[in-house]
């Protein structure tokens, strides 16, 4: 009898643990890069794109507010982490530094993987690594992919990481470089929405598969909902939803950024 009793209190005593935790949950503060589509980026002073749309949904279903808010660029983003000034991370790549302040989910939100973007007229069979050999490459200055492929990179590939993005499209554009390495969706979302990027289009084969992960910062009072949040993270990874998210998060930033232009040149017309 005693035993039972004993093991009633723990139940009761676990029950009203993970009451007392939900009750100071109540609303989750979360942020992201500011320039990273289709995942997130800045519109005013709120954060938009796939995460929003994805981790929304996720605390919807769990009973608790959501808010994506500009924190300001990203490494202050990641300082507003690690002081607990918000309560979640979005979409990010998963680090030994950034798990010091972060609580990273165990399953990824969405796959991040890198690929070659070549134009339309100028595409060449890519199925391994060796076959970007002889022909000569871009990367966005400071990009990481992982390993093995960032020492491969490094060691084999004649590729120029000087430019910046833009000057990179130009390179291609006019047949200096053979390729571009990017990553696919952001690669599909930022090619589309720029002039000429129509003819800029990826190889079927990625060069590195990635993921990217969501973090609670250890400070939060909502860090205990990682489990749940991890567990719908592989449901909608399995079944198709964070793709349908991504491709429509692609299609949003492509038309927001064609109008931004159009009104721009309308503006400078006037």
């Amino acid at each position: 009898m005693v035993s039972v009793r004993l093991g009633l209190v723990l139940v009761f005593a676990s029950i009203s643990g993970a009451l007392a935790s939900d009750s100071n949950c109540t609303r989750v503060t979360a942020s992201a890069h500011p320039d990273y589509p289709p995942y997130h980026w800045r519109e005013g002073g709120r954060i938009v794109g796939a995460s929003v749309d994805l981790n929304k949904m996720i605390f919807q279903e769990i009973g608790v507010s959501f808010d994506a808010v500009f924190t300001g660029p990203w490494k202050r983003v990641l300082k507003t982490a690690e002081n607990g000034d918000i309560d979640f991370l979005m979409s990010l790549k998963k680090t030994d530094e950034r798990s010091a302040f972060l609580d990273f989910t165990d399953t990824p939100a969405f796959e991040n993987p890198f690929t070659v973007f070549t134009l339309r007229n100028r595409s060449f069979p890519l199925t391994v690594w060796e076959d970007l050999k002889g022909r000569y490459g871009a990367k966005n200055a400071g990009d990481r992919y992982g390993e093995p492929f960032d020492s491969y990179v490094a060691n084999v590939l004649e590729l120029s990481d000087n430019f910046s993005f833009q000057d990179n499209v130009n390179q291609l554009l006019v047949g200096r470089i053979d390729y571009i390495i990017h990553g696919r969706y952001v690669g599909q979302a930022q090619f589309g929405a720029i002039q000429g990027g129509e003819d800029i289009v990826p190889v079927d084969w990625n060069v590195m598969n990635g993921f990217v992960h969501s973090g609670f910062s250890l400070n939060s009072p909502c860090r205990h909902l990682k489990g749940r949040v991890s567990k719908r993270y592989g449901e909608l990874l399995a079944d198709g939803t964070a793709d349908r998210i991504i491709s429509e998060n692609i299609g949003r930033w492509i038309f927001r950024s064609r109008n931004y232009e159009l009104r721009k040149k309308v503006v400078d017309i006037d």
